[in-house]
């Protein structure tokens, strides 16, 4: 960390803000650390100013309001895979999250680090993306509120300088009498435990629960490309059709396909190519357990 940066710890967002009001240098905020601190000790980022937000209990909370679940950005990647409301409401969003590095890490990073960060591989990135998600973002011009999409495709998570995520949230779908949702993620890494995702996903499910058919899908992918993506195309080819085997073998193959498009003649290519359908086989056996013929 540079001798020379100055600390701040405020214990509330407007005190965040008087402090912005107060700092005219570079800032940078802390609140886990797993990835900045690495940052500082390397020299990467030399910031005047450290505002540190993990005393602010106004960015660490779990809560649904009107149809939204609501996640403060300083909640850590613990807590989220452990919350009984995340689990039930935001499965994809709750595995995920457990898969993210060590216990350790998991039990400082934070959800807003992770979206800050914006690294390809993150693997909050694709399931914020099947759930639609929205972010609240603190900044010298007050509070703005974008879509999670959006934000993906600005540079560098599409944050300005001093710019502090404040909160992420997303609709809450909840299974009905003719309607059940579900929702899931899956990993690759080159290993189980403390790794980088190589390739990951997250998919989430509206189906009729008369028929079985797909009444609608979210399908997003990581790890492909400079930003995760939604796969729009396969998520309308989906909607009326029933899961089985059949389907999952089309799905591998437009899988496959968006390999080809995302990263063609990259040496990673034919790997990804591969491991992509077995992360779809994956998750369509974790969520669709009886419709793909397990324990036939």
């Amino acid at each position: 960390m540079s001798p020379k940066s100055k600390f701040a710890c405020p214990i509330s967002i407007a005190e965040v803000k008087e402090t912005l009001f107060r700092i005219q240098d570079e800032v940078a905020f802390i609140s886990g650390g797993t990835d900045l601190v690495i940052q500082l000790n390397s020299g990467q980022i030399k910031p005047a100013w450290l505002i540190d937000l993990s005393q602010i209990p106004e960015l660490n909370y779990i809560k649904e309001v009107e149809g939204r679940l609501r996640i403060g950005s300083a909640t850590t990647f613990t807590q989220i895979s452990e919350n009984s409301l995340i689990g039930e409401k935001a499965r994809c969003l709750g595995q995920a999250a457990a898969q993210v590095g060590s216990t350790q890490i998991r039990n400082r990073a934070t959800l807003g680090g992770n979206i800050a960060k914006a690294s390809p591989a993150g693997d909050s990135l694709p399931a914020l993306l099947a759930l639609e998600a929205w972010v609240s973002i603190l900044g010298s011009q007050g509070l703005r509120r974008v879509s999670f999409a959006q934000l993906l495709t600005e540079n560098a998570a599409g944050l300005q300088a001093k710019e502090l995520i404040t909160e992420i949230d997303f609709p809450v779908w909840e299974s009905q009498v003719e309607t059940q949702i579900v929702s899931g993620f899956a990993k690759v890494g080159s290993r189980t435990t403390v790794t980088i995702a190589r390739l990951n996903m997250a998919g989430s499910f509206e189906i009729d629960s008369r028929n079985g058919r797909i009444r609608g899908a979210r399908w997003a992918v990581g790890a492909l490309g400079q930003t995760p993506f939604r796969l729009e195309g396969l998520e309308l080819e989906l909607q009326g059709k029933t899961v089985n085997q059949d389907l999952a073998r089309e799905i591998a193959d437009r899988l496959t396909k968006a390999v080809d498009r995302a990263i063609p003649g990259r040496y990673s290519q034919e790997y990804k190519r591969q491991a992509i359908q077995g992360l779809g086989y994956d998750l369509l056996y974790d969520l669709f357990p009886e419709q793909m013929g397990v324990g036939r």
